[in-house]
């Protein structure tokens, strides 16, 4: 072992010798070795040892749903909700953190355009009190901050950024219905997320016990890729080609090996059950077929510092996708994505990753000085995630003593080590970077800004 630990330090070491001060793709200290998850995993203590059991990631998956988790509990929601409480959602869906400024256009939106969609959200046809209606999504399909399509913007060089954008449900998610839009062609639901807009037409909608016991079904298939489609079928139309992200967890059909679905057999494939909508916009559940070659497994992959990597990896170059925009994943889906596919849950956004009380960690504040901030991160360990305002980033490894993330980003932000002049590499998508040198802005480095450093492998003390 003290061979391995001094061989990985000379090499580590001669790579570091070897690194420009700016590579050719403009990241400081980085070389293209450093984009396999291979060169990290030889690197990393124990990379194949589990770090947290069955048990105790079930322990968190509950821990999430509870006070300060991050993540609401429908199953506890009231049965009955109130005209208040409805308005509310509708108030509390619309805060979204980019303020619409120009359209798809670049006109200007106008207060008189945002008071036309508010309208659409028919808050004086909410009934004083109605029985709630529970729900799946039946696809991939966005909560929007009110019921239109319209895309806005903060600027014309923003676009990454869509500010009726308020994230993503994926196929089997759960949400309670509260209201519809005056068109009748959007449903204002709640998920474990909170309350957002939801195209009508991807929502089946069914009894309570129904809802949740599919969403509390064991994992027969569990989405490994960073996305995965199931097999085309014109005879289910409804599950022909569904994307399915990362994470993603499937049911077994528990059809009989070699059976006929959707007008093919199954014995080259796995037969997974997913919620439908019927005409009437009632539940119903579909046999589909997924390919034995997709990026899958069978339940949750195990917790290790190896699996966090190449779960990581499979994102990398993949396009910044705010709430999950343009097919792909902002910074904390990235994050919560590659964990889900191990069992553990993650909140939404990065301000709830690093104040989870389902996780654990160490907040910083200004009381914390740039050393004490420096050690912590140099005994961060694999898959750590690093939380500033607005942002997350994941651990990967340490090299010559510095700290290497995967984050999905649109700049790196430094100080050309030759010149001393601030340098702004546009990146706009996954990748990996060392952490010390970037800035958080203008005027702040990553480490300064650190508001909590999530320590995602180490279970909570009881």
């Amino acid at each position: 072992m003290a061979l391995l630990i001094a061989a990985a330090m000379t090499s580590g070491a001669a790579l570091a010798d070897r690194l420009p001060a700016v590579s050719p793709s403009g990241v400081p200290a980085f070389s293209d070795d450093m984009l396999s998850p291979d060169f990290w995993i030889r690197r990393a203590p124990a990379a194949n040892a589990v770090l947290l059991d069955a048990r105790q990631i079930a322990a968190q998956r509950q821990r999430v749903l509870g006070p300060q988790g991050g993540l609401f509990d429908l199953a506890a929601m009231p049965a009955t909700l109130t005209q208040a409480q409805v308005a509310a959602w509708v108030r509390e869906a619309e805060q979204t953190p980019i303020k619409p400024v120009i359209d798809d256009a670049g006109q200007p939106v106008t207060e008189a355009l945002l008071q036309s969609l508010r309208q659409n959200s028919a808050v004086a046809r909410i009934p004083a009190s109605a029985t709630a209606r529970h729900g799946l999504s039946v696809r991939r399909t966005f909560l929007r901050a009110l019921p239109s399509d319209r895309a806005f913007y903060a600027a014309n060089d923003a676009r990454d950024y869509e500010s009726l954008q308020g994230g993503v449900l994926f196929p089997g998610e759960a949400v309670i219905v509260g209201h519809e839009s005056a068109d009748q062609q959007w449903l204002l639901v709640f998920s474990t997320q909170g309350p957002g807009w939801v195209k009508r037409s991807d929502i089946g909608i069914g009894a309570a016990d129904m809802v949740f016991a599919y969403t509390k079904a064991q994992p027969g298939r569990v989405i490994t890729g960073d996305q995965v489609r199931t097999v085309f079928t014109p005879e289910a139309p409804e599950v022909s080609q569904l994307d399915l992200d990362m994470g993603v967890s499937l049911p077994d059909a528990g059809v009989a090996p070699g059976d006929t679905i959707n007008g093919a057999s199954s014995y080259a494939s796995w037969a997974v059950r997913l919620p439908v909508r019927r005409q009437d916009g009632t539940l119903a559940f579909s046999n589909a077929l997924i390919r034995r070659t997709a990026d899958t497994a069978r339940g949750y992959l195990p917790l290790t510092r190896a699996n966090i990597l190449r779960q990581s990896f499979k994102f990398l170059g993949e396009r910044y996708g705010w709430g999950h925009q343009f097919n792909a994943r902002d910074c904390s889906g990235l994050t919560s994505e590659v964990y889900r596919s191990m069992g553990v849950i993650l909140p939404p956004n990065s301000g709830q990753q690093g104040s989870s009380a389902a996780l654990n960690h160490r907040a910083f504040s200004a009381a914390d000085s740039h050393a004490e901030r420096v050690k912590a991160l140099a005994q961060a360990q694999v898959g750590d995630l690093i939380v500033v305002p607005g942002h997350v980033l994941m651990i990967i490894g340490h090299l010559n003593g510095q700290p290497y993330v995967i984050q999905d980003v649109p700049y790196a932000v430094f100080k050309d080590p030759q010149t001393g002049q601030r340098r702004k590499t546009k990146l706009n998508q996954v990748s990996v970077t060392p952490l010390l040198p970037l800035y958080a802005d203008d005027n702040t480095l990553y480490v300064d800004a650190m508001t909590s450093l999530v320590h995602v492998t180490q279970p909570l003390r009881p």
